[in-house]
C-alpha cells in the first residue's frame, strides 16, 4: 500500500551535530545484550504547526490533533535472529518536545506495513513512522521498529509474515526504554501496540510474544492490529485458490522469509514458474520496492505458481509448508489486555475474514476482543479510519 502525498515547503529535518540523545544506559537491556543501545542520531525537530498542516493539506485525519512539537532520534540497538545469532536493527524514536520534568509517558509501538526496500524506513526518513510521530505530538513516547532484515538490518531476510518478526520489536521497546532511562525521560508502564496490513500482523505477534515470554517485563495496555493476515493457513488457502491476485511481490516476500528461517531450503522453482522463479531473490534482495517487485511477476497465480505446487498446496501435499503457516498464525492463543481489530469490509489484498476468523477464536478463548468493519473500505481506503479508530480508543485508556 503506497498513500501519496502533496508537497509541504517547509524544512522537516534540521541535522543536529551536538551530542544531546546519545546518552545511553542499560535500563532494560537483557543478560545477553538484547535491547543495547549502540548509537543515537539525533535527526532533528518537526513541529507541531507542520504536522498541523500536513494533516489539513492532505485532508487526512488519523485521530489526533498535534500539540506538541515532536524531536526525532535514528536508534541502532542489539537483537537476535532466528538461530539466536546477535544482530543489529534499527528504527525510529519520537519524542514530544516539552519540558518532561515530573512528567510520565506511555509508549506507542507502531509497525509499519510492507516494506521490500531496505531504506525506505523510519530511521532514515522519519515521516515512515507517520503513526509513531503524530501520537508523540499528543503525549505519547513514539516508537516505530524498522524490524529486522531492513534498515540497518542488511545481513539477515526480514521476516515477513512470520512471528518471529516479533522479538526485534520487542528489543525495539527495550532500546527505547534504555534511551528514555539515560536521558531522564520517564514512562508510565503503559505500552501500546498497532499497526496496518504487515504491521497489523506484527501488532499482533508482539502482543502474543509479550504476554507469553516476557510478561515479567512488559504489560500491554491495549493493541489495535489493523487489515492484518492473522491466520496465514487462511491467508496462504485464499491466495493460491484465486484466479488472480494483485501482490504478487507479498507472495514472494513470504516464500523469502518461511524458505530461510523454517529452513525449507528449497529453490523458487519449487513453487514459482520461469521466468518469475529466476527473478524472486534479487527482487527481494533488499533494493526493490513491492511495487516494483509486482512489476517484474505476474498477477495470475496459474502462471506465476507451478501446477504441481497449486495441486499440492491445495490438495493433501505440502504439509511442511502448511504447517509452518499453521504455526505462524495469529489466532489460537489467550490475550489478556484488549485489542481492537480493524479491518474494511471489501479487502481484497488482505481478506477481511482474517479479522473475523481472529475475533470469533480469540473471543472464544476468552479474550476482550472488537472488530471494527469499514463500510466499503478497501486495503488502501481504509488506512487512515483504522488508525483514527485506533487513536481515539487509546485516548480514552491513556494515563
Amino acid at each position: 500500500m503506497k498513500t501519496k502525498f502533496k508537497h509541504h515547503s517547509i524544512l522537516i529535518f534540521l541535522f543536529l551535530f551536538a551530542c544531546e540523545g546519545t546518552k545511553t544506559e542499560d535500563c532494560a537491556t537483557t543478560e545477553d545484550g538484547r535491547g543495547h543501545v549502540i548509537s543515537v542520531l539525533p535527526m532533528g525537530t518537526i513541529s507541531a504547526k507542520f504536522l498541523n498542516d500536513f494533516l489539513a493539506d492532505n485532508n487526512i485525519d488519523i485521530g489526533v490533533i498535534p500539540i506538541f512539537d515532536v524531536k526525532v532520534y535514528s536508534i541502532v540497538y542489539e537483537t537476535v535472529d532466528w538461530n539466536g545469532e546477535p544482530r543489529q536493527a534499527s528504527g525510529a524514536i519520537y519524542i514530544p518536545d516539552e519540558d518532561h520534568s515530573n512528567k510520565k509517558y506511555p509508549i506507542y509501538s507502531g509497525q509499519h506495513g510492507t516494506e521490500s526496500k531496505r531504506t525506505n524506513v523510519a530511521s532514515i526518513s522519519p515521516l515512515r513512522g507517520f503513526d509513531a510521530l503524530f501520537v508523540a505530538s499528543v503525549g505519547y513516547i513514539g516508537s516505530s521498529p524498522d524490524l529486522l532484515g531492513l534498515g540497518i538490518s542488511s545481513d539477515v531476510v526480514h521476516p515477513y509474515v512470520h512471528a518471529f518478526v516479533a522479538e526485534a520489536v520487542v528489543d525495539k521497546i527495550r532500546a527505547t526504554k534504555n534511551w528514555l532511562c539515560s536521558n531522564g525521560i520517564n514512562d508510565n508502564e503503559q505500552l501500546f501496540i498497532a499497526g496496518y496490513s504487515e504491521g497489523g500482523y506484527v501488532a499482533m505477534a508482539t502482543h502474543k510474544l509479550i504476554e507469553e515470554k516476557y510478561a515479567d517485563e512488559f504489560t500491554v495496555t491495549a493493541s489495535a492490529p489493523m487489515a492484518g493476515p492473522h491466520d496465514m493457513t487462511y491467508t496462504s488457502n485464499r491466495i493460491t485458490s484465486r484466479e488472480t491476485y494483485s501482490q504478487p511481490g507479498y507472495i514472494s516476500f513470504t516464500y523469502m522469509s518461511y524458505n530461510t528461517i523454517e529452513k525449507l531450503n528449497r529453490p523458487a522453482n519449487d513453487f514459482f514458474q520461469n521466468p518469475y522463479a529466476e527473478r524472486i531473490p534479487k527482487l527481494m534482495d533488499g533494493s526493490k520496492t513491492i511495487g516494483e517487485a509486482n512489476d517484474k511477476l505476474t498477477t495470475n497465480m496459474k502462471s506465476l505458481f507451478t501446477e504441481n505446487f497449486i495441486a499440492e498446496f491445495l490438495g493433501d501435499g505440502e504439509q511442511e509448508l502448511k504447517n509452518a503457516f499453521a504455526k505462524n498464525s495469529l489466532v489460537d492463543w489467550s490475550p489478556n489486555a484488549p485489542i481492537m481489530l480493524v479491518h474494511g469490509e471489501n479487502d481484497i489484498t488482505v481478506g477481511y475474514n482474517n479479522s473475523v476468523i481472529a475475533r470469533d477464536k480469540l473471543k472464544a478463548n476468552g479474550a476482550d476482543i472488537t472488530l471494527i468493519t469499514i463500510p466499503n473500505g478497501t486495503h488502501g481506503s481504509s488506512v487512515f479510519p483504522a488508525y483514527t479508530a485506533a487513536m481515539v480508543w487509546f485516548s480514552t485508556l491513556k494515563k
